[in-house]
């Protein structure tokens, strides 16, 4: 449900918005050339941060109560959503752990199988040796065919295909000793450079390194009128 439009025709806000037109209009073309322009713009940003407050109070009296209808909407709904949540992750790990399982069984089986045939190929393929030692050339060819055709069986431990559950194979990976890993994947930490050339300005850039550059620029602050 749409939230009601009633306070776009509220006097006050009216006189917001036009005021913010202006200003925008003001400021597109505003230029500062002498000192006197410099001490009048001054005060434009002052007029400006003053209409921000007045604008921000103002939106805050038509959100303030809404917000505080969706917390309370959202505080009811968290915990039954969070109990869902919780059912569904534990379902979901007990799927995961068997069809694990059935992988590694399979695997099992799989190289038993491939060696059952290995063991059977050799034993044949060791007649097929015997029998051309013993002058029998063809029987010797037969043998070797039928060791060629010895072939393990394919198994098969795949769960039931579920129409509403689709599995996918993912890679994970967890950092084990941050000394190891290839400098091309090291992250600059953006947070403490920022700490130090706040504390040391000028002086932080010999501290961190020819790979960042320090400079000072200007910035300016307004307050309100």
């Amino acid at each position: 449900m749409a939230p009601s439009s009633d306070f776009v025709s509220n006097p006050e806000v009216k006189e917001l918005v036009a005021q913010a037109g202006s200003i925008e209009s003001t400021a597109k073309t505003y230029q500062v050339k002498t000192a006197e322009d410099y001490a009048a713009a001054g005060e434009e940003l002052a007029r400006i941060k003053g209409a921000q407050k007045r604008l921000d109070t103002l939106r805050k009296t038509i959100t303030q109560p809404m917000d505080a209808a969706k917390k309370a909407v959202l505080d009811f709904f968290r915990p039954h959503e969070e109990r869902m949540r919780q059912a569904e992750s534990l379902i979901k790990r007990q799927l995961i752990a068997y069809s694990d399982e059935q992988e590694r069984i399979q695997r099992e089986e799989q190289r038993k199988a491939n060696e059952a045939a290995e063991k059977e190929r050799q034993k044949i393929a060791a007649r097929a040796v015997k029998a051309e030692a013993s002058g029998k050339v063809e029987k010797a060819e037969q043998l070797q065919q039928q060791a060629a055709m010895v072939v393990a069986p394919v198994i098969n431990r795949e769960p039931p295909k579920i129409a509403t559950l689709g599995t996918s194979k993912v890679w994970k990976w967890e950092i084990t000793d941050p000394s190891k890993i290839n400098p091309a994947f090291m992250m600059p930490d953006e947070k403490k450079i920022g700490a130090q050339v706040r504390a040391l300005k000028g002086d932080a850039a010999p501290l961190i390194g020819p790979g960042v550059r320090v400079w000072e620029a200007t910035q300016l602050a307004s307050g309100a009128a």
